[in-house]
Order: structure tokens, then sequence, then C-alpha cells
């Protein structure tokens, strides 16, 4: 962990980061099983919770009485809504189904809960009934948490930085989410906001107040989410995935992001767009350069910065001031190159990406002397997602040769028989003065090699093969 997030961690323990705005609790499936009429033990709720087209459903059959007194089973499905589940029910054992009401299934926690029906028929009973488990060894193995419906092959961790909409520019935040055989965890961490009291919202309900403190760097809270639930922490009974996260305040949002992954009863593999951001930065020419590249989503961040062309030795990587690692430059066949990576989720070879460059200082540091810096892009440089392209419309080719596009519309291949100006890919070698991006261009006035050779031109006029050294590996 950086020297940044020690400090601000340490000052978390000096006040209360969080709170929760309301009680916690969720039908999951541990909530499955057979519950009695707490008043009258013959009367009976046999419960499934199942996995529905929209979300997890209640399937429910309870044993009472008609009109007149005779015996009755009803069987009632509906959707779950938090602790509450209203259920549509229709008499079990007569066909054609005859409808027979609603019943109102909530729960207190994971032994107690209550039954309200509404009958159809106004002469029957239309009185709540207390339910209480069968068999209070049940009860055990629930949380009224996410972890009550893990998958036991489906372990995940998602980690994704939170987006900053422009009101606060410096700051930032990131969410995070672990599900495992033995818990579910999701925690959320946000910096340099001003002090006060903001609301963590999932999928448009409050989910928790975040109160940012200060600290010796900034200001930081940060809220967490576990099931089961321990000492410290919320109760997580939601699932965050595939739904917007924001932190508000009033009715302004200051970050957002659409987490990544799918339901509950969804794989571990997290699809969707792979933000990149780049930054790169040249002393001079053929002088130390230095490429930093952040890549976010598909459930996880990376971010590395490759040197080259400096003198060997070890360099400190500045990010926002503060160190977050050491980067040693050794010589290699035609020049020097070092290089650092992170990683959220953390794997071995790369350090924890416990930060956010987004938006930041970003500065290579000797002997107590900048060599180079500059400021990390706030917005990605591109999306990462696409195929070759060679047959696409118009500013649409991001992947192969694009040798069949519209002026201003390859970015892959030879592009030598486009229009003036249209060459981004190959030889470009028979188009006018000014218009070679690509190949030889060894026949161009001066001024006019961007390609391939460029043998012929004045002093300072090659941007091709052979008109000096390249960037070197990306």
């Amino acid at each position: 962990m950086s020297a940044r997030y020690t400090t601000l961690a340490a000052a978390v323990t000096l006040a209360v980061a969080f709170s929760a705005p309301v009680d916690a609790l969720t039908i999951t499936r541990a909530f499955s099983g057979l519950w009695v009429d707490a008043a009258q033990p013959a009367r009976g709720l046999g419960a499934e919770v199942v996995a529905g087209t929209t979300g997890p459903e209640l399937h429910a059959y309870w044993f009472t009485r008609d009109a007149a007194g005779k015996p009755l089973w009803i069987k009632a499905q509906g959707p779950i809504k938090g602790n509450v589940a209203v259920l549509d029910a229709s008499v079990a054992s007569v066909s054609p189904t005859v409808h027979w009401g609603k019943v109102t299934a909530s729960f207190d926690d994971c032994g107690h809960g209550t039954l309200a029906f509404q009958p159809d028929d106004s002469r029957q009973r239309t009185a709540a009934s207390s339910i209480v488990r069968a068999s209070a060894s049940s009860t055990d193995a629930c949380t009224g948490g996410l972890s009550d419906d893990h998958v036991a092959s489906n372990d995940v961790r998602i980690v994704q930085f939170l987006g900053n909409t422009g009101v606060v520019p410096a700051a930032s935040g990131k969410a995070r989410f672990e599900d495992r055989g033995d818990r579910s965890d999701f925690k959320v961490q946000v910096e340099d906001l001003p002090a006060g009291a903001y609301s963590l919202r999932v999928a448009g309900t409050e989910r928790a107040t975040l109160n940012v403190v200060a600290a010796s760097i900034g200001t930081f809270a940060e809220a967490e989410f576990r099931s089961p639930v321990e000492p410290g922490k919320l109760l997580l009974d939601f699932d965050p995935r595939a739904q917007l996260v924001e932190v508000v305040q009033g009715s302004t949002v200051f970050l957002s992001r659409t987490f990544a992954g799918g339901t509950r009863d969804d794989d571990a593999n997290p699809g969707g767009t792979l933000e990149r951001y780049v930054l790169e930065l040249e002393a001079a020419n053929d002088g130390p350069q230095m490429r930093a590249v952040l890549d976010d989503g598909r459930g996880r961040s990376e971010f590395s910065v490759e040197l080259e062309d400096f003198a060997p030795g070890r360099y400190t990587l500045l990010v926002n001031g503060a160190e977050q690692g050491a980067i040693d430059v050794v010589a290699v066949e035609g020049g020097t190159e070092g290089e650092i990576e992170f990683r959220d989720p953390p794997e071995p070879g790369h350090a924890d990406l416990d930060f956010d460059p987004r938006g930041q200082s970003i500065a290579i540091v000797a002997d107590a002397s900048i060599v180079l810096s500059g400021t990390f892009p706030s917005v990605p440089t591109n999306s990462i997602g696409h195929g070759n392209g060679n047959d696409d419309p118009p500013g649409d080719d991001h992947g192969g040769g694009g040798n069949d596009d519209p002026p201003g519309d390859d970015h892959g291949g030879g592009g030598n028989d486009d229009p003036p100006g249209d060459d981004h890919g190959g030889g470009g070698n028979d188009d006018p003065p000014g218009d070679d991006h690509g190949g030889g261009g060894n026949d161009d006035p001066p001024g006019d090699d961007h390609g391939g050779g460029g043998n012929d031109d004045p002093p300072g006029d090659d941007h091709g093969s052979g008109g000096g050294r390249g960037r070197g590996r990306h």
C-alpha cells in the first residue's frame, strides 16, 4: 500500500467513515425451506427462492382453509425486493387454475417473518400471520446477505475506478467487489472530495452515507459491506454488479460508474469495454522517453510506466507527489529500458494498484531532480473492443487494414489507393505532396515524407524508416 493510502486509512480509524441509512436484509436462497405459523404450528409455508427472468423470485405453498372451513393449498410466486416479496396466489388443488389473491411475505431476520393475506373472497381470513423456521438449524447457514446466493464455482473479484463528473476535478474513487465461497465483499473508497457527508447510491438506492474527513494528505472516506456481516461493516444485501454506482450530495453527482459484471447467477467473466488512458513524454529528440498506460475495465485495472533511453540506474515514480515505486533502468540492445507494473486485483509480478493516476501529475525523479513529468489524462484516450474494421463506414476502422474505406478512414493497412490526405497505412508513394503517411514516399517534394525511406529529402524532412530511430517498444 502506498504511503498516501496508509495515512488515509489511519485517519479513518479516528472517525466513523460510513453509516447505513436503513436496516439491511434481503431474501436469499438461504430462506428456502419450511416455515410454520408461530401461533398455529399446524399451518405452514413451503418456500423456495429461485432465479426468475428479471431477478430472484419467491415461490411458496401455504396450507390454509377456504371460506367453508375446508383444507386448502395455495401456491404463490412473485419478485423479491429486499426483505419483501409480493406473491400472486392461486388455488393449487383445482384445474383450471383459480386465482386466490395476494400474499405479502416479509422477513425481519433469518428466523422470523410475517405473511399478510389479501384474498379475492372477502369472507376469507385477511389477518397477518407471524412465521418462524420449522427447524432452528436452518437459520445457521443464513446471513440475509449476498453470500447466501454464491455459486460454488463462480469466485469473482472486480475492481473499477469511478468516473469523475467534473464537479470536483481532483476527486477520485474506486469500487471493489469480491464473491467467494465463504463471503461476499463490496467496498467503495473516495478521495479528495470536500469534507462532509455524501450518499453512496447503487442502482438509485442509497446504501450508505460516506463521511469524508480530512487527513494529512487530502480527504478520504470508505464504505465496506460484507456477507456474512462482521463488526465495522454493513451487511451486503444487494448485488452491485452491472449497477450504477454513484457518490452524490443532494442532487449533485460527484463520482459515477456502471459497475462491471452480471447478476448473481452469471459466470465470473465480466465483459464490457476496456478504457485505455495513455501519456507519452519525451525530453528531447532521441532523449529520455516515458509511456504510462492505464487499462480500466472488464473487472480489472492495470497501470504501467515504461522508460526508454534513460541513463542506467534507479528512478522514483511519483503520482500526485506520492512515491509509488522504483524503476530500474538497464542497458539493452540498442538503448536502455525499465518498467513498473501495477494491477488490481493483484497478481504475481505486479505491484498493488491502490491509487488512481487519472488527472494526476506523473513524475520520474532521480537524485531529487525531475527528469520527466506530465499530467495523466482524466478521460480515456480510446476504448478497446473493436475488430479489424476493414469494411466499416468512414471513421470506423480501429483494427486491420482499412484499405477499402473512403478518405479519412484508414487506420490500418496500406491505404495506398486513397485520395490526397488519406493514407494512414501502407506505401502512399503515388500521392501528391503532403500526402504520404504510409510507405516509401521517396518521390515527393521536400517536407512530404511521412512513410518509408524518405532518402531524397533535405535535412530534417524524414518521418519514415530512413530518417532516424523510432520510439522503440510500445
